[in-house]
């Protein structure tokens, strides 16, 4: 259950398929002789792969349809999983100043294996140190999660 809530947080409507696909691999891993230590952890590591992976499947599937008919599949998408946390999210970062919000937005927004260098430049634009950056966005975050679960709360 606790996979299945991680894939439909992130908006995911398939969670239980990509729950199934996450415990398929971590099987064949022990059914290989591997050791695991701390199987939940890594279960939710692999889980962050499943899901990342698809995401880049339903990019691949929106890009090969014409403009028109991706607008439909996405307004379908949103309509299907309004999520309360997902409305409070868009509402709390609504709340923030554009440059925060862009801020906020353009650091986690990245492939995790060009995570480094993007947040390089993105700091280098804004002429502060990675640091400075780092220590920003986290006081951002916390803001945004305050906020968030505030709403959930009431709402």
């Amino acid at each position: 259950m606790r996979l299945v809530r991680f894939f439909e947080w992130r908006g995911s409507s398939n969670g239980d398929d990509l729950a199934d696909v996450c415990f398929d691999r971590v099987l064949r891993k022990i059914g290989g002789g591997e050791q695991i230590e701390n199987v939940a952890a890594y279960a939710a590591t692999v889980a962050q792969f499943v899901y990342k992976e698809s995401l880049r499947s339903k990019e691949r599937v929106t890009d090969s349809l014409d403009a028109d008919d991706a607008r439909d599949v996405a307004a379908a998408g949103d309509a299907a999983s309004e999520d309360p946390r997902m409305a409070c999210l868009d509402r709390c970062l609504g709340e923030f100043q554009a440059d925060d919000r862009n801020l906020v937005v353009a650091y986690y927004d990245t492939e995790e294996k060009t995570m480094i260098a993007s947040r390089k430049r993105l700091a280098d634009s804004l002429a502060m140190s990675m640091n400075t950056l780092r220590i920003k966005v986290c006081r951002l975050k916390a803001k945004l999660e305050k906020c968030t679960k505030d709403c959930c709360k009431s709402g």
